[in-house]
């Protein structure tokens, strides 16, 4: 039994109702396979990976790593034993984490919104779009780094794979690294580490001169190279972490 089955709806009234919620979930950062296993697990309260996948029409060749990523990113949990038992997490739950998430992005817009045109300097904000792009900027902004590299990131696992290397060099150059991240996350040798909880954009600063933040699956970002805004940026994350909930 599928979807069109359980809710009983044609495929033109399925599609309509579907693209309302995906729309919404996949805003949050999950993809389209993950937001219609999502929905499927919230309608079953709980189900096998190959029940998941006939409930929500997604192959099941797709659906054992889409389902990690939900995991991944705590929208579901997983039993052990076999076969392995998926449950929704507790939609209140994802409510609250992913306003809080917001509340913060949106926090740091307000706080850098308008400063560049107040102090009379030139707009030096650029669009970078593709997460491959991204993480070659970050290696090269790591590479750039003469005395501080911040990175707050919900992707660090990630980061650290692909610039490991890159952050031994700076720390052999004397570069201090502050490193905010999600508790049981192996990371980056660093000189400072902060543990956080709900992470949601990727924000570097290097040298309080350069930036950049990005979005939750690093497939665009904003970077600066104007010192004041990346300054800012800075300031604007260290003291927020005196309110934030820390590990």
């Amino acid at each position: 039994m599928n979807i069109i089955d359980v809710l009983r709806l044609d495929l033109k009234d399925l599609g309509e109702e579907y693209d309302k919620v995906a729309s919404v979930l996949m805003k949050l950062g999950l993809s389209e396979y993950e937001a219609r296993l999502f929905v499927a697990a919230v309608i079953r309260s709980f189900g096998t990976a190959d029940e998941l996948a006939e409930l929500s029409m997604v192959p099941r060749t797709s659906a054992y790593k889409a389902l990690q990523a939900l995991e991944e990113k705590d929208f579901v949990t997983s039993s052990s034993g076999r076969p392995t038992i998926y449950h929704p997490v507790d939609l209140n739950e994802i409510r609250s984490r992913v306003q809080n998430e917001l509340n913060d992005v949106f926090d740091k817009l307000a706080s850098v919104k308008g400063l560049l045109s107040e102090k009379g300097t030139p707009e030096l904000v650029y669009t970078i779009v593709g997460k491959k792009r991204i993480m070659s900027k970050i290696g090269e902004m790591v590479e750039a780094a003469k005395r501080r590299i911040l990175i707050s990131s919900p992707l660090m696992k990630e980061i650290r794979l692909e610039h490991n290397q890159r952050f031994k060099e700076a720390m052999k150059r004397g570069v201090e690294v502050i490193i905010i991240s999600e508790s049981m996350v192996k990371l980056p040798d660093a000189t400072r580490i902060i543990r956080k909880k709900n992470l949601m954009a990727t924000d570097v600063i290097i040298d309080s001169s350069m930036a950049i933040m990005a979005s939750p699956e690093l497939d665009l970002c904003g970077y600066s190279d104007n010192p004041f805004l990346a300054s800012h940026l800075e300031n604007f994350i260290m003291d927020s972490l005196e309110k934030a909930d820390v590990v």
